[in-house]
C-alpha cells in the first residue's frame, strides 16, 4: 500500500470523529432560546396534507395573497377560508359579549371576501371562515365553536375532526361534486397566480 491510500483511510475517520464531537457539543450548549418557533401556518399546512385528495383539495401557505387567510380548503361541505392564530382559542361567549354578533359575522365576510371573489365564477362561493388556534388544546371543549354565522373558531390539534364534522352528509347542503371542488380549487389557485400544481 502506497502513501496515497494510507493517508485518506487514516485521515477520512479522524475527520469523521471530529465532526462528531464537533456537533454533539454544539448540541449540548443549546439553550431553549436558540430553537426556532414553528410556524402556526405550518403546522396548519401539516394538518391538511393529511387529507384525502379526492375530496379535499387545499391552497396551501397562500402567504397575503388573500389578505389575512393563509389556506384555502375546498371539499364537499363547500369552501373554506383557513386563518391561522398562534394562541389560545378564545371563549366564544366572551368574543360574542366584547365584540357583538353583528361584528363578528361583517369580520367574518370581511376575511374570506377575496377567497369568495376567486371562486364565484366557478358557481361556488366562500361562506365559511375558520380560525384555527394553535395553543393549548383543551379535550373538554368541542374541536370547534361555531360563533356566528360563517366563523367558526377550530382548535389547531382537531382540525381535522373539525373538517370530518362538516363532511357529514346531514351537516350541509347541497354538497359539492368533485368536479365543482376541483373547479374552485383552480379558480383559486389561478387567481392567486400560481401554475397549476399537481395537488
Amino acid at each position: 500500500m502506497g502513501p496515497g491510500i494510507v493517508i485518506p483511510l487514516v485521515l477520512i475517520p479522524l475527520l469523521l470523529v471530529g465532526a462528531f464531537t464537533w456537533y454533539r457539543r454544539s448540541i449540548a450548549a443549546m439553550k431553549p432560546s436558540d430553537a426556532k418557533p414553528v410556524s402556526g401556518t405550518r403546522l396548519t399546512a401539516e394538518s391538511l396534507h393529511r387529507l384525502e385528495s379526492p375530496p379535499w383539495r387545499v391552497v396551501y401557505e397562500i402567504g397575503g395573497a388573500l389578505g389575512g387567510v393563509d389556506h384555502v380548503v375546498i371539499g364537499p361541505p363547500g369552501v373554506i377560508a383557513i386563518t391561522t392564530i398562534v394562541a389560545d382559542r378564545p371563549d366564544p361567549e366572551r368574543l360574542l359579549a366584547a365584540a357583538g354578533a353583528a361584528q363578528l359575522t361583517a369580520e367574518a365576510a370581511v376575511e374570506r371576501g377575496p377567497v369568495d371573489e376567486l371562486a364565484r365564477p366557478s358557481g361556488v362561493p366562500c361562506r365559511l371562515s375558520g380560525r384555527v388556534f394553535w395553543g393549548t388544546a383543551d379535550p373538554n371543549r368541542p374541536a370547534f365553536d361555531d360563533v356566528v354565522f360563517g366563523n367558526h373558531l377550530v382548535e389547531g390539534q382537531r382540525l381535522a375532526a373539525w373538517l370530518d364534522t362538516l363532511d357529514h352528509p346531514s351537516s350541509i347542503e347541497p354538497r359539492l361534486t368533485q368536479s365543482e371542488i376541483d373547479l374552485a380549487w383552480q379558480a383559486i389557485v389561478m387567481g392567486i397566480g400560481r401554475p397549476d400544481p399537481i395537488r
